[in-house]
């Protein structure tokens, strides 16, 4: 499938590389490493579920994959949000994050009414 323009993939697939480089550089507390976890976790899957819309089947496919990146894009945010409280560092990638799910949210919503029949 991949329909969409290729920059929103590389752009997903930045985002996670850059949250790793972020919160590498962090001295993080017990709660914070559990934090740290479930963040790498769900900014890794929006990369990942992006690659795989890349090279998805088929519509349905593709629908889904965009589906459960935007979900974890928008997880990301919330661990984002947690952690920047005692780090300031992670703040970037709050923009980024608000600006990944609301791009992958029109793709989403347009693709949708696109394919209606």
């Amino acid at each position: 499938m991949g329909e969409i323009n290729r920059d929103i993939y590389e752009r997903c697939v930045r985002f996670s590389e850059v949250a790793v480089a972020v919160l590498r550089k962090l001295k993080p507390d017990y709660i914070d490493r559990v934090l740290i976890v479930q963040l790498v976790r769900s900014a890794t899957s929006v990369g990942a579920n992006m690659m795989e819309a890349s090279e998805s089947v088929s519509k349905r496919d593709f629908v889904n994959r965009l589906s459960i990146a935007l979900k974890e894009a928008k997880e990301s945010r919330y661990w984002i949000k947690l952690l920047a409280v005692t780090h300031s560092e992670v703040e970037s990638l709050l923009v980024e994050s608000d600006e990944i799910v609301k791009i992958l949210a029109t793709i989403k919503r347009r693709y949708l009414l696109a394919t209606q029949v």
